[in-house]
């Protein structure tokens, strides 16, 4: 109940103003009321003070700062604030310091002279002591406000690239995948049911669970297995996939981040000879992935193995998603193609 009380009186604008200049004059009240133990003398000369200061606050907060500062014209907020503090502590605080406060508080204070460098400095630095808190936080919620929109912009933009990256995966796949359904079609093949299934769970997948940021790493692997079993009814024997994996605990991963190294491999490997090979291995451990896609080539085979959309599409996800937490090698010789992929991963998607 006490902090319900306390938090709706700060909550009131006006109350934290009056209770910032209560404790603005209590502070600097007992401060220099230590010196003579006169503390209701320092308490009222703290009172005169207020006028300059609240003056050079409220101008500074509610005219300078939306005027200049905000629109970042920080230079002109600068000079603008050094002439107005100027103005008050000659104009308003110099005067009643001057001709009120030292005859009547310090009669025996014999002062240097009203325009003297030394007293008006005390003045000017009297005055602007008040004015520390107030813009000190209005300069914090100024850059705070600039950072968040900034990452919130950055997060946006993020967010959109990978959308639509992610939009470019779907009708790719789909192009691929129908055209091995055509394949087992024209052969009459009485494979086809189990390819009109498992490409049915493809696309379950495909709509339905990997529409989020992460999946887990079993689901992507179940779907990259289901993707293998299409393609092992389109080759028949032609092609001898070997896909192995291994895991030590449970990781999130991206959607559709694996799958185009396999599609890749099926791509530009000899598929149509009997000696073609492809071979997978997916080993987690110690919150890392290393994923191994390794396919044949003919001799004297020439391909830019890296041209495809897909693979262009998964380098640059690759950017977005695990910048500085992963690495990509590829090697090339004459009878094979190998992808090596280390990927830095968080258990329970933590990531």
């Amino acid at each position: 109940m006490t902090r319900f009380y306390i938090k709706k009186i700060f909550s009131n604008r006006i109350t934290r103003h009056i209770l910032y200049w209560i404790g603005l004059i209590i502070f600097f009240g007992i401060t220099w009321g230590t010196y003579d133990n006169d503390y209701i003398r320092s308490f009222t000369i703290q009172s005169f003070g207020l006028p300059a200061r609240m003056v050079l606050v409220y101008v500074s907060l509610y005219v300078l700062i939306p005027k200049f500062f905000s629109r970042r014209k920080f230079f002109t907020f600068t000079i603008s604030y050094l002439l107005l503090l100027l103005a008050t502590s000659i104009c308003i605080q110099r005067p009643i310091i001057f001709f009120y406060v030292e005859p009547t508080y310090f009669p025996d204070w014999r002062s240097s002279g009203y325009f003297t460098i030394t007293e008006l400095m005390n003045t000017i630095l009297d005055v602007n002591i008040a004015a520390i808190i107030p813009l000190g936080i209005n300069f914090f919620k100024f850059f705070y406000d600039v950072q968040q929109k900034t990452l919130t912009l950055e997060k946006e933009k993020l967010e959109a690239e990978l959308n639509q990256l992610r939009n470019q995966v779907h009708p790719h796949f789909l192009f691929n995948t129908l055209n091995n359904l055509y394949s087992l079609i024209i052969k009459k093949s009485d494979s086809a049911e189990t390819a009109v299934l498992t490409l049915s769970g493809l696309m379950r997948y495909m709509l339905y669970e990997a529409n989020v940021p992460k999946v887990p790493l079993s689901k992507e692997i179940e779907y990259l297995q289901n993707y293998l079993d299409l393609e092992k009814l389109r080759f028949d024997d032609h092609v001898d996939i070997s896909f192995n994996t291994e895991t030590d605990t449970t990781y999130m991963i991206s959607p559709f981040l694996l799958i185009p190294f396999v599609e890749n491999a099926f791509k530009h490997g000899p598929t149509s000879n009997k000696e073609s090979w492809i071979v997978i291995s997916i080993i987690t451990k110690n919150k890392t992935l290393k994923m191994q896609v390794e396919n044949a080539k003919l001799p004297n085979q020439k391909t830019n193995f890296e041209g495809g959309i897909g693979f262009a599409n998964v380098k640059k996800r690759l950017e977005l998603l695990y910048p500085d937490n992963y690495s990509l090698h590829t090697h090339d010789n004459e009878l094979s193609y190998e992808v090596i992929l280390k990927l830095n991963l968080e258990e329970n998607g933590t990531q």
